[in-house]
């Protein structure tokens, strides 16, 4: 983010940078008024404070538009923000689209963000850049969660991240009120806080024959210090067994942890996480635990297991054209192999303390790409 201008002589204004956000249907006239009314007195009450404002607007139709159109009644300039380069194609009709063009030819600049496409990942990267290159946002906004990825709410939820001070317009309630404290030379947060960076000091507080536990001594940028103990395991593999016309197999093994017996997904611990050693390691644990052979593996995903206080990487696979070709099961393995059809596999996993999460995940995600290429087909 451009560091912010400094005052440098007696007679030179400090700058304050706005940007605005909103609905594109505010509501009926009175609340469009309302609105209007409020940038009017926002506006003028910055310049009063003797601020050289610097507006940033997308022009989308709504409150874009009319927060610039209120500005330029004031004779305030404005700079366009353009979410993507086939922005125009979005108003629906000649007169919107002739409004655009008219406002963005009195544009004092242009800022052409980089995406091609005017899809809700650029309309949310427009939001975010308003966020990062202001002093303070406006946001005519209703207050509910956005309808769509980028809408308004994800932009106050963005400011709020970032600690940019905004304005929050209310629509629905037709009420102004402020969040954050603003200040021109108040510090932003970080737009990406990666606290491994921050520790100062390390320390392996257990050693077991398994886990580990690591202790972080981290200071942050505000010079807070905090202390934060990671279980680290080993990476793991684990297999969603599916036999014809999608029979699920899964395991039902006591969790000692837990205290209670739960389904799971066969699998263990790899020392080597190369494709071959993987798939290797996945057959032996199908063999061991379930009795069969995959004649076809096919990766599901890769997962951290509890991120946030423990370090644990798990490679998911499903397991198809199964055979039987058991091997020895380990001697203190109490392992009971239960067939679900798919249908029946989901239900358990909405039973409290019955799935553990892996399992549950995984059954989910290939019910969900089960369906997509159903669908394709």
């Amino acid at each position: 983010m451009p560091g912010k201008m400094k005052v440098k002589t007696m007679m030179e204004k400090p700058q304050l940078r706005i940007g605005v956000s909103g609905h594109q249907q505010l509501g009926d006239r009175s609340t469009i008024d309302f609105v209007r009314e409020q940038f009017r007195m926002l506006l003028l009450s910055y310049q009063k404070q003797g601020f050289d404002l610097v507006l940033y607007a997308a022009l989308a139709m709504g409150a874009d538009q009319l927060f610039v159109q209120t500005a330029l009644e004031e004779g305030i300039p404005f700079e366009a923000v353009i979410p993507c380069t086939s922005y125009e194609a979005i108003f629906p009709s000649d007169d919107s689209h002739a409004v655009y063009q008219q406002l963005l030819h009195r544009a004092q600049a242009f800022h052409q963000l980089l995406a091609n496409d005017c899809s809700d990942d650029a309309y949310l990267a427009a939001g975010e850049w308003l966020v990062d290159h202001c002093d303070l946002i406006i946001l005519a906004w209703n207050g509910l969660p956005p309808k769509g990825r980028g809408g308004t709410g994800d932009v106050a939820s963005y400011a709020r991240l970032r600690k940019c001070p905004f304005i929050h317009l209310d629509t629905l309630q037709r009420t102004v009120k402020n969040y954050g404290v603003f200040s021109l030379d108040a510090p932003r947060k970080p737009s990406l806080s990666v606290k491994r960076e921050f520790a100062i000091a390390e320390q392996v507080v257990y050693q077991g024959s398994i886990i580990t536990v690591r202790q972080y001594h981290l200071r942050m940028p505000n010079g807070k210090e905090l202390i934060r103990d990671i279980v680290e395991r080993p990476e793991s593999v684990l297999i969603l067994p599916v036999a014809y016309q999608e029979m699920i197999l899964l395991v039902e093994e006591y969790d000692l942890g837990a205290g209670v017996w739960q389904l799971k997904l066969p699998g263990g611990k790899v020392q080597e996480t190369t494709p071959r050693a993987l798939e290797k390691q996945a057959q032996q644990e199908l063999r061991q635990e379930v009795g069969y052979r995959a004649g076809k593996l096919e990766r599901l995903l890769d997962v951290h297991s509890h991120p946030g206080y423990v370090a644990h990487k798990v490679h998911l696979f499903i397991g198809y054209d199964l055979e039987w070709e058991p091997l020895e099961m380990e001697a203190q393995e109490e392992i009971r192999v239960r067939t679900y059809t798919l249908q029946e596999a989901l239900a358990e996993t909405l039973i409290d303390y019955r799935c553990d999460p892996e399992a549950a995940l995984a059954l989910w995600v290939f019910a969900h790409k089960s369906r997509i290429t159903g669908q394709q087909e």
